[in-house]
């Protein structure tokens, strides 16, 4: 009898389940045997692998920031040539698709983070980088919108950072909504109204 091929294990799979995880229940509400649960090992090899639970949520927000927020960025940039209010319809409709994918938890995974982030329960460390993530999208917008700014996209005394606090508003409306059970329909006809309403 020939011995069965020993399961890989896929260090990325396991990556993302553990992300729809924190992504579901929080970090403070996400147990290491949830964890251990949905990656279908045990705790030695998840430390192993990812370090502790901690270590895992760092490496499952990364994983979120890179996969899911950074391609919406690029859609503030691209195409170059076409209206800003065109490409922040397209960005924030970007954002109703993350917010609310069948496939994913309702919600963004780091605004759901950032509503527990002055709880005992999270690790200092952790309230530390959502603070900085959020001060590094600010300034990011900032810069992106000085851009449009001086292409005549945008007024030259427009408030640059009002205007990307705004947006950052928005996306944090568009998360809680879609959490609250709004469907895509109803966020996407919300993106059309502030599209034309923003600039």
């Amino acid at each position: 009898m020939t011995a069965g091929r020993k399961r890989t294990f896929d260090k990325d799979e396991a990556l993302v389940k553990a992300m729809h995880v924190f992504w579901e229940n929080g970090y403070s509400g996400t147990s290491l045997s949830d964890l251990t649960a949905a990656l279908g090992i045990n705790k030695p090899s998840m430390y192993a692998a990812f370090g502790n639970k901690e270590e895992l949520f760092a490496a499952a927000l990364e994983y979120y920031l890179i996969h899911y927020r950074g391609p919406l960025i690029t859609k503030l940039t691209d195409p170059p040539d076409a209206p800003l209010a065109q490409r922040l319809q397209a960005f924030l409709l970007g954002v109703v698709d993350v917010v609310n994918c069948p496939d994913s938890p309702k919600g963004c995974f780091y605004t759901k983070t950032c509503y527990e982030s002055d709880s005992a329960a999270v690790p200092e460390e952790i309230t530390t980088s959502l603070h900085m993530i959020e001060r590094e999208t600010v300034q990011n917008l900032v810069a992106l919108l000085k851009t449009e700014q001086a292409n005549g996209q945008l007024s030259a005394d427009a408030d640059l950072k009002t205007l990307a606090r705004y947006l950052m508003t928005i996306m944090t409306g568009l998360s809680v909504q879609a959490k609250n059970g709004a469907s895509k329909a109803e966020l996407k006809s919300v993106v059309e109204w502030v599209a034309k309403a923003a600039l």
